[in-house]
């Protein structure tokens, strides 16, 4: 069980530690200077609280993945509203609820798993190979100790593995993949004319008059939006760090005082036979290995032949290299208390089971030289100064601000922080800082916009804040008439032209029905004669194609529909035939590319059944008053 791991922690392992390091490394270690933890529940499963600092990491680690994978493109207030919380929270009880069900069964994911999905993660290497530094320092400045990161590995795993179990269970037969296939390559003859309304809008006229009347009416539509411009001083850690010097002695007594922390770990090699289950078989089993491998049995091939962990097994219980604080502490223990390569330990128990293990290789520390290590300690020296300034100078921020409310001039001059001006934004927000919903709504309060005050600290991020003051105000006003009367004239042509040419297709509709020759009735319009179609067709506007598949299949006669797209023109079909998909015709591709679709919906659809069952017979109370 849980073999997955192997083949996928080059894959969605590695994207979940990418989603977790892209919040900004300054962020370590200036929370626990604003915030600190918090007890608060936002909702219970079963009694088990999520707290709000579980709450919390999630949600940034979501927007955070959505801004890395939308680059440019992310929009903050997409993602900072009750939707996106409640959507969060309900996975967070969706995974209590499967985790649970894997504790019941059971079911748990062995060190050496866990071991090896974060040895083989990218994000953790340095030059190829895992580095326990790095791995350290990522999630730390994640929000993660190694241990709690693992467990948190462990956990997702299990999950992960309990849902493609119940996916598993999916089925398909071949009655549904030839239903899907006649519907699939269901084929359509059809012919279709078109009522272009560009001609019908280029012999339309709009006067003046009916151009101001419609201005008149909807006045309201033709207004300039209110928009203001705001100062604002911006710190951040990141900004604070840019400005501090590190002097080379400083870093040179750095490095001396903690040589420790500049040591590549010795790495040990091991191979494994587990065996699990009842203690007192476990043991007598491996008691029978010990003897067998004292006569001279290759460990290997006895792991091959024995070994319950399906990962390693058929490598020869080969778990690759590892350092301390990786492996449970009992196996770990066991490994490094061994003294040469090729030596076995005695038997060992764990939570995973019952092992053997054979040492089969050491790689010394080594430490790296100061100049390897040089930009490390002064980003390090120079992160850690940036942080505490940050702290200080945050507080001082907050009172020089309140207590001086009218300007930023002096909270600028005393923090050594330069005045910045924003464009004019609207309340939909601008570019820059006046993306963030956050600084919109504050700028647009009473207290910035009407009174003039500086606004209360703005939290951006955990390391990087601003406090606003208004610079202009341009108050929303009325478009004259000039300005948009062209704009009105072609939106009332366009209208004008949509309706002229709807009202010409419904008739020439209404007279087809009775039995007036369609290809007649055309002979001023585009017209296109009779053409045998696909679903996949790409040489019919998608529109036109989705008009075709959703009429209902001709009898004798053909049958028409007629509807105005969204160009305004008004298009005519003429159904002739419905042919079923051809059996026949499908490729093997096409048969297991459409098993393979199946399975993964029934599967999906099994999975989500089993989720909102476990919903409906437990206990799940969600905090209401956390979500106002």
């Amino acid at each position: 069980m849980l073999h997955f791991i192997r083949e996928r922690a080059q894959g969605w392992v590695a994207w979940f530690i990418v989603g977790l390091i892209t919040i900004p490394f300054a962020l370590w270690g200036v929370n626990s200077y604003i915030t600190g933890p918090s007890d608060i529940v936002v909702a219970s499963v079963n009694g088990e609280p999520i707290k709000q600092a579980e709450f919390q990491r999630s949600l940034k680690q979501y927007r955070e993945r959505m801004r890395e994978m939308m680059g440019d493109d992310f929009e903050p207030s997409l993602f900072d509203n009750e939707i996106t919380k409640q959507n969060v929270l309900n996975g967070l009880i969706e995974q209590k609820l499967l985790f649970s069900t894997n504790k019941s069964l059971g079911q748990y994911v062995s060190d050496g798993y866990i071991n090896m999905a974060i040895q083989q993660t990218k994000a953790f290497q340095v030059e190829g190979k895992f580095d326990t530094e790095r791995y350290k320092m990522l999630l730390a400045r994640a929000g993660f100790s190694p241990t709690s990161y693992e467990n948190q590995l462990r956990t997702d795993l299990m999950i992960k593995e309990l849902g493609n179990s119940i996916k598993k269970t999916a089925t398909t037969t071949k009655y549904d993949v030839d239903n899907l296939l006649r519907i699939e390559k269901q084929k359509r003859e059809i012919a279709y004319g078109v009522i272009d309304a560009s001609p019908i809008a280029a012999s339309i006229v709009i006067s003046e008059e009916e151009a101001e009347a419609f201005y008149k009416k909807q006045k309201s539509q033709y207004t300039t939006p209110e928009r203001v411009s705001i100062d604002y001083i911006e710190l951040s850690v990141e900004g604070l760090a840019s400005t501090l010097d590190v002097s080379e002695t400083v870093m040179e007594q750095f490095y001396t005082d903690n040589k420790g922390q500049f040591m590549s770990p010795e790495q040990r090699q091991a191979s494994h036979i587990l065996i699990e289950g009842d203690s007192k078989e476990a043991i007598k089993i491996l008691t029978a290995v010990e003897y067998r491998l004292s006569q001279g049995e290759d460990f290997s091939s006895v792991a091959k032949e024995l070994s319950q962990d399906p990962g390693s097994a058929q490598e020869g219980g080969d778990l690759g290299s590892f350092q301390r604080g990786i492996m449970e502490p009992a196996f770990e223990n066991a490994v490094f208390s061994l003294d040469n390569v090729n030596d076995v330990s005695s038997i060992i128990k764990t939570d995973s089971g019952h092992h053997l293990v054979k040492l089969t290789g050491i790689v010394n520390s080594v430490g790296k030289d100061f100049s390897a290590v040089r930009k490390e300690i002064e980003n390090n020296i120079r992160g850690q100064e940036a942080e505490q300034l940050f702290f200080e100078q945050a507080e001082k921020l907050a009172e020089l601000s309140y207590e001086n409310p009218d300007s930023l001039v002096l909270a600028s001059e005393e923090l050594a922080l330069k005045i910045k001006t924003s464009k004019l934004f609207t309340r939909e927000g601008g570019e820059g800082i006046t993306a963030d919903k956050n600084v919109v709504n504050i700028a647009f309060t009473d207290e910035v916009l009407l009174e003039g005050l500086n606004s209360t600290v703005i939290e951006l991020t955990d390391s990087h804040m601003v406090v606003l003051h208004r610079n202009e105000h341009v108050l929303s006003g009325q478009l004259p008439f000039d300005v948009v009367s062209d704009d009105i004239k072609l939106k009332l042509k366009a209208q004008s032209a949509k309706n002229k040419a709807t009202e010409v297709g419904e008739k020439l509709l209404e007279k087809v029905e009775d039995g007036t020759d369609v290809k007649s009735l055309f002979s001023k319009y585009e017209w296109h004669e009779t053409l045998l179609i696909e679903r996949s067709e790409n040489t019919i506007d998608r529109e036109i194609l989705d008009e075709v598949y959703g009429m209902e299949k001709p009898n004798e006669n053909s049958i028409y529909h007629g509807f105005t797209d969204r160009n305004g023109n008004y298009v005519l079909i003429r159904l002739t035939a419905v042919i079923e998909g051809g059996l026949d015709d499908a490729s093997k591709e096409d048969r297991d590319g459409l098993s393979s679709y199946l399975v993964q919906h029934y599967g999906d659809s099994e999975l989500r059944a089993f989720i909102e069952s476990l919903k409906a017979e437990s206990d799940i109370e969600i905090s209401s008053d956390y979500f106002r």
